[in-house]
Protein backbone atom coordinates (compact mmCIF):
# COMPACT_ATOMS: atom_id res chain seq x y z
CA UNK A 1 0.00 0.00 0.00
CA UNK A 2 1.45 3.64 -1.00
CA UNK A 3 1.65 6.05 1.80
CA UNK A 4 2.53 8.87 0.70
CA UNK A 5 0.15 12.74 0.19
CA UNK A 6 -2.80 11.42 1.35
CA UNK A 7 -1.93 8.90 3.97
CA UNK A 8 -4.00 5.77 5.03
CA UNK A 9 -6.25 6.92 7.56
CA UNK A 10 -6.47 5.87 10.65
CA UNK A 11 -7.55 7.19 14.07
CA UNK A 12 -5.24 7.90 17.21
CA UNK A 13 -5.21 10.01 20.38
CA UNK A 14 -1.25 10.94 21.80
CA UNK A 15 1.42 8.31 20.73
CA UNK A 16 3.27 7.59 23.95
CA UNK A 17 4.74 4.44 24.19
CA UNK A 18 2.33 1.02 23.67
CA UNK A 19 -1.30 0.66 24.78
CA UNK A 20 -4.40 -0.25 23.77
CA UNK A 21 -7.84 1.71 23.96
CA UNK A 22 -11.46 2.12 22.80
CA UNK A 23 -11.87 5.01 20.22
CA UNK A 24 -15.37 6.85 20.50
CA UNK A 25 -17.68 7.11 17.19
CA UNK A 26 -17.07 10.91 17.08
CA UNK A 27 -13.66 10.02 16.43
CA UNK A 28 -13.62 9.45 12.87
CA UNK A 29 -10.38 10.18 10.89
CA UNK A 30 -9.06 10.02 7.32
CA UNK A 31 -4.98 11.12 5.50
CA UNK A 32 -4.24 14.71 5.09
CA UNK A 33 -3.98 14.63 0.98
CA UNK A 34 -7.46 15.88 -0.92
CA UNK A 35 -8.68 12.90 -1.05
CA UNK A 36 -8.51 12.47 2.68
CA UNK A 37 -9.50 16.26 3.17
CA UNK A 38 -12.22 16.64 1.15
CA UNK A 39 -13.91 13.35 3.16
CA UNK A 40 -12.74 15.03 6.55
CA UNK A 41 -15.00 17.70 5.33
CA UNK A 42 -18.20 16.10 4.15
CA UNK A 43 -17.92 14.37 7.82
CA UNK A 44 -17.46 17.33 9.41
CA UNK A 45 -20.63 19.13 7.46
CA UNK A 46 -22.60 15.46 8.55
CA UNK A 47 -21.84 16.82 12.06
CA UNK A 48 -19.23 14.22 12.63
CA UNK A 49 -15.39 14.90 14.13
CA UNK A 50 -12.82 13.53 11.63
CA UNK A 51 -9.50 13.37 13.31
CA UNK A 52 -6.26 13.19 10.91
CA UNK A 53 -3.02 11.66 10.61
CA UNK A 54 -0.03 12.20 8.67
CA UNK A 55 2.87 10.64 7.67
CA UNK A 56 5.33 13.59 6.79
CA UNK A 57 5.94 15.86 9.84
CA UNK A 58 5.70 18.81 7.74
CA UNK A 59 2.84 20.01 4.81
CA UNK A 60 4.24 19.98 1.20
CA UNK A 61 5.07 22.71 -0.66
CA UNK A 62 5.48 21.26 -4.30
CA UNK A 63 3.05 21.62 -6.36
CA UNK A 64 2.79 17.60 -7.22
CA UNK A 65 -1.08 18.19 -9.10
CA UNK A 66 -2.55 21.42 -10.23
CA UNK A 67 -5.24 20.53 -12.55
CA UNK A 68 -9.15 21.10 -11.46
CA UNK A 69 -11.51 19.89 -13.64
CA UNK A 70 -14.89 21.49 -13.71
CA UNK A 71 -16.64 18.45 -11.64
CA UNK A 72 -14.61 19.00 -8.72
CA UNK A 73 -15.19 22.79 -8.94
CA UNK A 74 -18.98 21.74 -7.97
CA UNK A 75 -17.90 19.49 -5.37
CA UNK A 76 -15.90 22.60 -3.91
CA UNK A 77 -19.03 24.86 -4.58
CA UNK A 78 -21.00 22.57 -2.61
CA UNK A 79 -18.89 22.44 0.76
CA UNK A 80 -18.29 26.21 0.58
CA UNK A 81 -15.05 26.36 -0.39
CA UNK A 82 -15.41 27.65 -4.53
CA UNK A 83 -14.55 31.42 -3.31
CA UNK A 84 -11.25 30.90 -1.80
CA UNK A 85 -10.19 28.08 -4.74
CA UNK A 86 -11.10 30.21 -7.35
CA UNK A 87 -9.40 33.52 -5.64
CA UNK A 88 -6.45 31.00 -5.94
CA UNK A 89 -6.33 29.17 -9.01
CA UNK A 90 -5.44 30.94 -12.16
CA UNK A 91 -6.81 29.59 -16.28
CA UNK A 92 -5.25 26.64 -17.53
CA UNK A 93 -2.44 28.35 -19.52
CA UNK A 94 -2.08 28.11 -23.57
CA UNK A 95 0.19 26.02 -24.71
CA UNK A 96 3.47 27.28 -26.96
CA UNK A 97 6.33 24.98 -28.87
CA UNK A 98 9.54 27.39 -29.89
CA UNK A 99 11.68 26.81 -32.91
CA UNK A 100 15.02 25.18 -32.59
CA UNK A 101 17.89 26.16 -32.29
CA UNK A 102 17.48 29.51 -30.67
CA UNK A 103 14.13 28.43 -28.68
CA UNK A 104 12.79 31.92 -28.81
CA UNK A 105 10.23 32.20 -31.99
CA UNK A 106 7.08 30.84 -31.37
CA UNK A 107 6.28 27.70 -33.54
CA UNK A 108 2.90 26.91 -32.49
CA UNK A 109 0.73 27.95 -29.80
CA UNK A 110 -3.01 25.95 -29.05
CA UNK A 111 -5.00 25.39 -25.68
CA UNK A 112 -4.29 22.31 -23.55
CA UNK A 113 -7.86 22.34 -23.38
CA UNK A 114 -10.43 23.80 -25.51
CA UNK A 115 -12.62 26.23 -23.93
CA UNK A 116 -15.72 25.35 -23.13
CA UNK A 117 -19.00 27.86 -22.55
CA UNK A 118 -20.72 28.25 -19.85
CA UNK A 119 -24.80 26.69 -20.06
CA UNK A 120 -27.21 27.38 -17.20
CA UNK A 121 -26.86 23.83 -16.05
CA UNK A 122 -23.01 23.63 -16.44
CA UNK A 123 -21.99 27.01 -14.69
CA UNK A 124 -18.02 25.71 -13.95
CA UNK A 125 -17.40 25.55 -17.81
CA UNK A 126 -13.41 25.28 -17.67
CA UNK A 127 -11.12 23.93 -15.22
CA UNK A 128 -8.24 25.68 -13.66
CA UNK A 129 -4.98 24.89 -12.24
CA UNK A 130 -4.03 25.40 -9.16
CA UNK A 131 -1.34 23.28 -7.25
CA UNK A 132 -2.02 20.60 -4.87
CA UNK A 133 -0.48 22.06 -1.67
CA UNK A 134 -2.47 25.20 -2.16
CA UNK A 135 -5.69 23.61 -2.40
CA UNK A 136 -5.03 21.59 1.20
CA UNK A 137 -4.22 24.27 2.56
CA UNK A 138 -7.57 26.09 1.65
CA UNK A 139 -9.15 22.72 3.10
CA UNK A 140 -7.27 22.68 6.06
CA UNK A 141 -8.25 26.00 6.86
CA UNK A 142 -11.75 25.18 6.33
CA UNK A 143 -11.38 22.45 9.07
CA UNK A 144 -9.79 24.29 11.23
CA UNK A 145 -12.03 26.77 11.52
CA UNK A 146 -14.77 23.82 12.43
CA UNK A 147 -11.71 23.10 15.43
CA UNK A 148 -10.12 19.97 13.12
CA UNK A 149 -6.40 20.10 12.57
CA UNK A 150 -4.13 17.45 10.93
CA UNK A 151 -1.58 15.64 13.51
CA UNK A 152 1.71 15.23 11.69
CA UNK A 153 4.53 12.57 12.57
CA UNK A 154 2.14 10.19 12.62
CA UNK A 155 2.25 6.90 10.76
CA UNK A 156 0.30 4.17 10.09
CA UNK A 157 2.42 0.76 10.47
CA UNK A 158 -0.34 -1.95 10.63
CA UNK A 159 -3.91 -2.77 11.56
CA UNK A 160 -5.72 -6.04 11.94
CA UNK A 161 -9.43 -5.88 12.11
CA UNK A 162 -12.20 -8.34 13.03
CA UNK A 163 -15.90 -8.44 13.95
CA UNK A 164 -15.87 -5.72 16.83
CA UNK A 165 -13.76 -3.36 15.09
CA UNK A 166 -10.01 -2.81 13.93
CA UNK A 167 -6.86 -2.38 15.68
CA UNK A 168 -4.33 0.23 13.89
CA UNK A 169 -0.36 0.46 15.22
CA UNK A 170 0.47 4.12 14.54
CA UNK A 171 3.68 5.25 15.08
CA UNK A 172 4.74 8.32 16.71
CA UNK A 173 7.91 10.59 17.74
CA UNK A 174 7.42 8.74 21.14
CA UNK A 175 6.96 4.80 19.54
CA UNK A 176 4.13 2.96 18.78
CA UNK A 177 0.51 2.83 19.76
CA UNK A 178 -2.01 0.15 19.31
CA UNK A 179 -5.83 1.86 19.39
CA UNK A 180 -8.64 -0.06 18.63
CA UNK A 181 -11.82 1.57 17.58
CA UNK A 182 -15.13 0.11 16.81
CA UNK A 183 -16.98 0.61 13.43
CA UNK A 184 -16.43 1.06 9.65
CA UNK A 185 -12.75 2.60 9.35
CA UNK A 186 -11.76 4.76 6.26
CA UNK A 187 -8.19 4.45 4.71
CA UNK A 188 -7.24 7.62 2.24
CA UNK A 189 -3.74 7.91 0.83
CA UNK A 190 -2.74 9.83 -2.14
CA UNK A 191 0.84 9.68 -3.34
CA UNK A 192 2.32 10.64 -6.83
CA UNK A 193 4.08 7.68 -8.43
CA UNK A 194 4.55 9.46 -11.67
CA UNK A 195 5.84 12.41 -13.62
CA UNK A 196 9.42 14.34 -13.63
CA UNK A 197 8.02 17.98 -11.89
CA UNK A 198 10.29 20.61 -10.31
CA UNK A 199 8.74 24.02 -8.66
CA UNK A 200 11.48 26.38 -9.07
CA UNK A 201 11.72 30.18 -9.94
CA UNK A 202 12.66 31.24 -12.88
CA UNK A 203 14.17 34.73 -14.69
CA UNK A 204 11.82 33.74 -18.15
CA UNK A 205 9.55 30.86 -18.86
CA UNK A 206 10.17 28.42 -21.34
CA UNK A 207 7.43 25.96 -23.29
CA UNK A 208 9.12 23.72 -25.29
CA UNK A 209 8.01 20.50 -27.43
CA UNK A 210 11.54 18.51 -28.18
CA UNK A 211 12.09 15.10 -27.99
CA UNK A 212 12.57 15.84 -24.53
CA UNK A 213 9.59 17.78 -23.75
CA UNK A 214 10.68 20.38 -21.01
CA UNK A 215 7.31 22.73 -19.94
CA UNK A 216 7.07 25.56 -17.59
CA UNK A 217 3.97 27.02 -16.41
CA UNK A 218 3.20 29.82 -13.46
CA UNK A 219 2.11 28.60 -10.27
CA UNK A 220 0.05 31.56 -9.34
CA UNK A 221 -1.35 34.49 -11.40
CA UNK A 222 1.84 36.94 -12.08
CA UNK A 223 3.92 35.01 -10.21
CA UNK A 224 7.50 34.30 -10.95
CA UNK A 225 7.59 30.79 -9.46
CA UNK A 226 7.43 28.20 -12.32
CA UNK A 227 6.56 24.33 -12.23
CA UNK A 228 8.99 22.68 -14.73
CA UNK A 229 7.88 19.17 -15.89
CA UNK A 230 9.91 17.06 -18.39
CA UNK A 231 8.65 13.79 -19.78
CA UNK A 232 10.78 11.23 -23.04
CA UNK A 233 12.59 8.69 -22.84
CA UNK A 234 15.82 9.85 -23.29
CA UNK A 235 17.27 11.09 -20.23
CA UNK A 236 18.08 9.84 -16.80
CA UNK A 237 15.24 10.88 -14.52
CA UNK A 238 17.35 10.11 -11.28
CA UNK A 239 19.62 12.73 -12.40
CA UNK A 240 16.97 15.34 -12.21
CA UNK A 241 16.52 15.00 -8.63
CA UNK A 242 19.89 16.73 -8.24
CA UNK A 243 19.69 21.38 -8.43
CA UNK A 244 22.69 21.47 -10.77
CA UNK A 245 22.26 18.61 -13.26
CA UNK A 246 18.33 19.78 -13.71
CA UNK A 247 20.00 23.73 -14.68
CA UNK A 248 22.30 21.97 -16.63
CA UNK A 249 19.85 19.87 -18.80
CA UNK A 250 17.32 22.64 -19.05
CA UNK A 251 20.39 24.63 -20.40
CA UNK A 252 21.31 22.15 -22.73
CA UNK A 253 18.01 20.55 -24.23
CA UNK A 254 16.45 23.97 -25.03
CA UNK A 255 20.09 25.59 -25.52
CA UNK A 256 18.16 28.72 -23.84
CA UNK A 257 21.18 29.82 -21.22
CA UNK A 258 20.33 33.21 -20.70
CA UNK A 259 17.37 31.52 -18.37
CA UNK A 260 18.54 32.12 -15.20
CA UNK A 261 16.97 29.65 -12.11
CA UNK A 262 16.63 30.89 -8.70
CA UNK A 263 15.76 28.72 -5.34
CA UNK A 264 13.92 25.29 -6.14
CA UNK A 265 11.12 24.77 -3.60
CA UNK A 266 10.86 21.37 -4.77
CA UNK A 267 12.53 19.22 -6.60
CA UNK A 268 12.37 15.38 -7.41
CA UNK A 269 11.10 12.69 -9.83
CA UNK A 270 8.30 9.64 -10.28
CA UNK A 271 8.01 6.99 -11.86
CA UNK A 272 5.17 6.38 -14.09
CA UNK A 273 3.13 3.04 -12.45
CA UNK A 274 -0.65 2.86 -14.18
CA UNK A 275 -2.60 0.41 -11.64
CA UNK A 276 -5.67 -0.07 -9.23
CA UNK A 277 -7.06 -2.79 -6.87
CA UNK A 278 -9.39 -5.13 -7.48
CA UNK A 279 -12.05 -3.62 -4.83
CA UNK A 280 -12.28 -1.00 -2.85
CA UNK A 281 -12.57 -1.84 0.58
CA UNK A 282 -12.31 -5.23 2.88
CA UNK A 283 -14.30 -5.57 5.82
CA UNK A 284 -14.27 -2.09 7.91
CA UNK A 285 -11.39 -0.90 5.97
CA UNK A 286 -12.15 1.24 2.71
CA UNK A 287 -9.68 2.86 0.08
CA UNK A 288 -9.96 6.41 -1.46
CA UNK A 289 -7.80 8.33 -4.52
CA UNK A 290 -4.03 6.65 -4.90
CA UNK A 291 -4.30 3.83 -2.59
CA UNK A 292 -6.93 2.66 -4.34
CA UNK A 293 -5.29 3.72 -7.85
CA UNK A 294 -2.64 5.32 -9.41
CA UNK A 295 -1.92 6.66 -12.54
CA UNK A 296 -0.41 9.00 -15.31
CA UNK A 297 -0.79 13.21 -14.95
CA UNK A 298 -1.90 13.38 -17.98
CA UNK A 299 -5.30 14.69 -18.23
CA UNK A 300 -5.63 15.92 -15.03
CA UNK A 301 -7.83 12.95 -13.50
CA UNK A 302 -5.95 11.73 -10.59
CA UNK A 303 -7.07 14.62 -7.61
CA UNK A 304 -10.33 15.18 -9.04
CA UNK A 305 -11.24 11.11 -9.30
CA UNK A 306 -9.57 11.03 -5.94
CA UNK A 307 -12.09 13.57 -4.19
CA UNK A 308 -14.79 11.86 -6.10
CA UNK A 309 -13.83 8.70 -4.42
CA UNK A 310 -13.93 10.56 -0.90
CA UNK A 311 -17.04 11.99 -1.84
CA UNK A 312 -19.34 8.90 -2.44
CA UNK A 313 -18.06 7.06 0.29
CA UNK A 314 -18.45 10.59 2.97
CA UNK A 315 -22.51 10.48 3.16
CA UNK A 316 -22.44 6.41 2.93
CA UNK A 317 -19.66 6.41 6.21
CA UNK A 318 -22.23 9.43 7.82
CA UNK A 319 -24.89 7.31 7.68
CA UNK A 320 -23.71 3.93 9.04
CA UNK A 321 -22.18 5.96 11.50
CA UNK A 322 -25.13 7.62 12.63
CA UNK A 323 -26.69 4.21 12.80
CA UNK A 324 -29.06 5.63 10.13
CA UNK A 325 -28.10 3.09 7.59
CA UNK A 326 -26.60 -0.82 7.56
CA UNK A 327 -22.86 -1.39 6.93
CA UNK A 328 -24.24 -3.34 4.04
CA UNK A 329 -24.43 0.42 1.72
CA UNK A 330 -20.74 0.37 1.82
CA UNK A 331 -20.97 -2.36 -0.54
CA UNK A 332 -21.98 0.16 -3.54
CA UNK A 333 -18.93 1.98 -2.73
CA UNK A 334 -16.95 -0.40 -4.63
CA UNK A 335 -19.55 -1.22 -6.98
CA UNK A 336 -20.12 2.44 -7.98
CA UNK A 337 -16.60 3.61 -7.96
CA UNK A 338 -14.26 0.79 -9.25
CA UNK A 339 -16.19 0.73 -13.14
CA UNK A 340 -15.59 4.63 -13.51
CA UNK A 341 -11.84 4.00 -11.82
CA UNK A 342 -10.92 1.48 -14.62
CA UNK A 343 -12.44 3.27 -17.59
CA UNK A 344 -10.52 6.27 -16.65
CA UNK A 345 -7.03 4.81 -16.22
CA UNK A 346 -7.48 3.28 -19.92
CA UNK A 347 -7.87 6.84 -21.12
CA UNK A 348 -5.18 8.45 -19.10
CA UNK A 349 -2.54 5.72 -20.06
CA UNK A 350 -3.49 6.36 -23.21
CA UNK A 351 -3.14 9.91 -23.23
CA UNK A 352 0.46 9.21 -20.98
CA UNK A 353 1.66 7.25 -23.84
CA UNK A 354 1.00 9.81 -26.65
CA UNK A 355 2.34 12.38 -24.18
CA UNK A 356 6.27 10.49 -24.21
CA UNK A 357 6.14 8.88 -27.21
CA UNK A 358 9.46 9.79 -28.15
CA UNK A 359 12.41 8.29 -30.35
CA UNK A 360 14.05 5.85 -29.31
CA UNK A 361 17.12 6.11 -27.72
CA UNK A 362 19.01 4.50 -30.30
CA UNK A 363 17.78 6.63 -32.77
CA UNK A 364 18.50 9.93 -30.69
CA UNK A 365 21.49 11.14 -31.92
CA UNK A 366 20.04 14.59 -31.63
CA UNK A 367 16.99 16.52 -30.81
CA UNK A 368 13.91 16.15 -32.45
CA UNK A 369 11.80 19.19 -33.05
CA UNK A 370 8.62 18.75 -33.24
CA UNK A 371 6.73 21.07 -36.30
CA UNK A 372 4.08 23.08 -36.03
CA UNK A 373 1.93 21.79 -38.19
CA UNK A 374 2.53 18.31 -36.78
CA UNK A 375 -0.61 17.63 -35.04
CA UNK A 376 -0.46 14.71 -33.65
CA UNK A 377 3.00 15.09 -32.92
CA UNK A 378 2.83 14.80 -29.14
CA UNK A 379 0.55 14.28 -26.40
CA UNK A 380 0.63 17.78 -25.46
CA UNK A 381 -1.57 18.56 -28.21
CA UNK A 382 -3.95 15.38 -27.68
CA UNK A 383 -5.53 16.43 -24.22
CA UNK A 384 -8.98 17.24 -26.20
CA UNK A 385 -11.53 14.16 -24.50
CA UNK A 386 -15.05 16.23 -23.22
CA UNK A 387 -14.38 12.64 -20.68
CA UNK A 388 -12.01 14.84 -18.73
CA UNK A 389 -13.97 17.25 -17.32
CA UNK A 390 -16.28 14.35 -15.89
CA UNK A 391 -19.39 15.60 -16.47
CA UNK A 392 -20.24 12.16 -18.10
CA UNK A 393 -19.50 9.84 -15.05
CA UNK A 394 -22.51 8.22 -14.17
CA UNK A 395 -23.59 5.85 -11.64
CA UNK A 396 -26.75 4.30 -13.86
CA UNK A 397 -25.39 0.73 -13.24
CA UNK A 398 -25.68 1.08 -9.63
CA UNK A 399 -28.07 -0.94 -7.45
CA UNK A 400 -28.85 1.74 -5.42
CA UNK A 401 -30.15 4.35 -7.77
CA UNK A 402 -33.80 4.30 -8.85
CA UNK A 403 -35.33 5.35 -12.27
CA UNK A 404 -39.30 4.88 -13.30
CA UNK A 405 -37.98 5.74 -16.47
CA UNK A 406 -37.17 3.46 -18.89
CA UNK A 407 -33.28 2.53 -18.28
CA UNK A 408 -31.53 2.25 -21.88
CA UNK A 409 -28.92 -0.86 -22.09
CA UNK A 410 -27.67 -3.62 -20.26
CA UNK A 411 -26.03 -3.98 -16.51
CA UNK A 412 -22.99 -4.37 -18.67
CA UNK A 413 -22.85 -1.71 -20.96
CA UNK A 414 -24.18 0.82 -18.85
CA UNK A 415 -21.17 0.00 -16.76
CA UNK A 416 -18.85 0.56 -19.93
CA UNK A 417 -20.29 4.01 -19.98
CA UNK A 418 -19.49 4.40 -16.14
CA UNK A 419 -16.92 7.81 -17.30
CA UNK A 420 -17.63 8.60 -20.35
CA UNK A 421 -21.38 8.80 -19.76
CA UNK A 422 -23.80 10.05 -22.89
CA UNK A 423 -23.25 12.95 -23.81
CA UNK A 424 -25.63 14.35 -26.72
CA UNK A 425 -28.09 11.69 -25.95
CA UNK A 426 -30.29 14.16 -24.48
CA UNK A 427 -31.04 12.22 -21.60
CA UNK A 428 -30.88 12.50 -17.56
CA UNK A 429 -31.42 9.19 -15.47
CA UNK A 430 -31.21 8.45 -11.88
CA UNK A 431 -27.73 7.96 -11.35
CA UNK A 432 -26.40 11.19 -13.53
CA UNK A 433 -24.61 14.17 -11.86
CA UNK A 434 -27.69 16.58 -10.94
CA UNK A 435 -27.60 19.32 -13.27
CA UNK A 436 -27.37 23.31 -12.00
CA UNK A 437 -30.05 25.39 -12.57
CA UNK A 438 -29.67 29.40 -11.80
CA UNK A 439 -32.45 32.22 -11.63
CA UNK A 440 -34.73 30.38 -8.44
CA UNK A 441 -36.47 31.99 -5.64
CA UNK A 442 -36.14 30.73 -2.45
CA UNK A 443 -38.63 32.56 0.55
CA UNK A 444 -37.84 35.93 -1.75
CA UNK A 445 -34.06 35.71 -2.03
CA UNK A 446 -32.08 34.50 -5.51
CA UNK A 447 -30.42 31.10 -5.33
CA UNK A 448 -29.98 28.29 -7.61
CA UNK A 449 -30.13 24.69 -6.94
CA UNK A 450 -26.60 24.10 -6.35
CA UNK A 451 -27.12 26.74 -3.79
CA UNK A 452 -29.50 24.28 -2.04
CA UNK A 453 -27.79 20.88 -1.95
CA UNK A 454 -26.01 19.89 0.81
CA UNK A 455 -23.02 17.76 1.24
CA UNK A 456 -25.16 16.06 4.83
CA UNK A 457 -28.56 15.95 3.23
CA UNK A 458 -30.38 13.81 0.58
CA UNK A 459 -32.22 16.51 -1.67
CA UNK A 460 -35.68 15.37 -2.82
CA UNK A 461 -36.91 17.96 -5.58
CA UNK A 462 -41.05 17.92 -6.29
CA UNK A 463 -41.74 19.60 -9.78
CA UNK A 464 -45.35 20.67 -9.16
CA UNK A 465 -47.35 21.02 -12.66
CA UNK A 466 -49.92 22.99 -13.11
CA UNK A 467 -52.98 20.34 -13.46
CA UNK A 468 -54.98 19.33 -10.59
CA UNK A 469 -54.52 16.87 -7.92
CA UNK A 470 -50.77 17.66 -7.76
CA UNK A 471 -51.11 19.01 -4.25
CA UNK A 472 -52.40 16.00 -3.21
CA UNK A 473 -49.56 14.05 -4.67
CA UNK A 474 -46.96 16.59 -3.09
CA UNK A 475 -48.12 16.54 0.09
CA UNK A 476 -48.23 12.45 0.26
CA UNK A 477 -44.29 12.99 -1.00
CA UNK A 478 -43.71 15.46 2.34
CA UNK A 479 -45.32 12.78 4.72
CA UNK A 480 -42.77 10.09 3.32
CA UNK A 481 -39.91 12.42 3.90
CA UNK A 482 -41.24 13.32 7.26
CA UNK A 483 -41.14 9.66 8.48
CA UNK A 484 -37.37 9.02 7.06
CA UNK A 485 -34.55 9.77 10.15
CA UNK A 486 -34.28 13.01 11.61
CA UNK A 487 -31.59 15.01 9.56
CA UNK A 488 -31.38 13.26 6.38
CA UNK A 489 -33.60 14.56 3.73
CA UNK A 490 -34.55 17.98 2.99
CA UNK A 491 -37.48 18.75 0.57
CA UNK A 492 -37.93 21.71 -1.76
CA UNK A 493 -40.85 21.99 -4.07
CA UNK A 494 -40.50 23.31 -7.42
CA UNK A 495 -42.92 26.07 -8.83
CA UNK A 496 -42.43 27.38 -12.55
CA UNK A 497 -45.84 29.73 -11.59
CA UNK A 498 -44.58 32.36 -9.18
CA UNK A 499 -47.88 33.15 -8.48
CA UNK A 500 -48.83 29.20 -7.49
CA UNK A 501 -45.60 29.63 -4.85
CA UNK A 502 -48.20 31.07 -2.73
CA UNK A 503 -49.81 28.00 -1.98
CA UNK A 504 -46.77 27.14 -0.25
CA UNK A 505 -44.71 23.71 -0.05
CA UNK A 506 -47.26 21.65 1.64
CA UNK A 507 -44.25 20.58 4.17
CA UNK A 508 -41.39 21.75 1.76
CA UNK A 509 -39.60 24.69 1.34
CA UNK A 510 -41.36 26.79 -1.99
CA UNK A 511 -39.01 27.64 -4.58
CA UNK A 512 -40.27 29.09 -7.73
CA UNK A 513 -37.49 28.27 -11.03
CA UNK A 514 -38.16 32.29 -12.68
CA UNK A 515 -36.31 31.53 -15.56
CA UNK A 516 -37.29 27.41 -16.23
CA UNK A 517 -33.82 26.49 -15.54
CA UNK A 518 -34.78 23.56 -13.35
CA UNK A 519 -37.02 22.55 -15.69
CA UNK A 520 -35.70 22.20 -18.55
CA UNK A 521 -32.30 21.30 -17.01
CA UNK A 522 -34.42 18.07 -15.62
CA UNK A 523 -36.31 17.35 -18.46
CA UNK A 524 -39.92 17.98 -16.95
CA UNK A 525 -42.53 18.47 -19.02
CA UNK A 526 -45.12 21.94 -17.94
CA UNK A 527 -47.63 18.91 -16.98
CA UNK A 528 -45.55 16.26 -15.22
CA UNK A 529 -45.26 15.30 -11.43
CA UNK A 530 -42.00 14.48 -11.05
CA UNK A 531 -39.79 13.43 -7.87
CA UNK A 532 -35.96 13.82 -7.68
CA UNK A 533 -33.54 12.95 -5.07
CA UNK A 534 -30.40 13.97 -4.97
CA UNK A 535 -27.62 12.34 -3.14
CA UNK A 536 -25.42 14.14 -0.67
CA UNK A 537 -22.64 13.78 -3.60
CA UNK A 538 -24.51 15.43 -6.28
CA UNK A 539 -25.74 12.47 -8.11
CA UNK A 540 -29.22 11.74 -9.20
CA UNK A 541 -30.33 9.07 -6.67
CA UNK A 542 -34.05 8.47 -7.86
CA UNK A 543 -36.18 9.86 -10.68
CA UNK A 544 -39.65 9.13 -9.60
CA UNK A 545 -43.48 9.44 -9.94
CA UNK A 546 -44.69 9.49 -6.43
CA UNK A 547 -44.44 8.41 -2.96
CA UNK A 548 -43.70 4.46 -4.00
CA UNK A 549 -40.74 5.26 -5.71
CA UNK A 550 -39.35 7.16 -3.35
CA UNK A 551 -39.66 4.42 -0.26
CA UNK A 552 -37.93 1.78 -3.06
CA UNK A 553 -34.87 4.47 -3.40
CA UNK A 554 -34.36 5.21 0.38
CA UNK A 555 -35.44 1.77 1.55
CA UNK A 556 -32.26 0.53 -0.17
CA UNK A 557 -30.14 3.53 2.15
CA UNK A 558 -31.87 3.51 5.60
CA UNK A 559 -31.77 1.11 8.29
CA UNK A 560 -34.97 -1.02 8.58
Amino acid sequence: MRQNTDRVSKCRDNVEGIGTRKLTRSRREVGAGPAGLILALFLVKSGLTPRIIDKDPTFHTGSRRFGIQSRTFELLQTLGLLPATQAAAMPIPTMRAYKLPGGTIPAKTWDLYPKGRVWPDRPHANGACLGQSALEGIMRAELAWHGVEVERARELVGFTQDADGVVARIRGQDGVSHRRRRGPRCVGSVGDPFAYLSDGTAAGPTRKLLGLTIMARPLAPGGKTFGIGTTGLNFDPVELADEVKVKGFIHEQTRRTDLVFGEFSWLSYFKPNMRMVNKFGEGRVFLVGDAAHVHSPTGGQGMNTSVQDSSNLAWKLALVLKGQAPPVLFETYNTERLPIVAQMLLATSALYTHTVAQVPPSQATETKVVEPEDENASGWLLWRNSALEMYGINYRYSPLVFDNTAIEGTHEEMRARAYEGYEGSGTLRAGDRAPEAPGLLLEGNATSLFGLFDPALHTVLVFLPTKEGALAKLEGVTRVVAAYPAGTVQPFTIYKDRDRSAEGGRGARAVVDVDGHAFAAYLIGDDEFCVVVVRPDGFIGAIVSGVEGMDRYFGNIFKQ
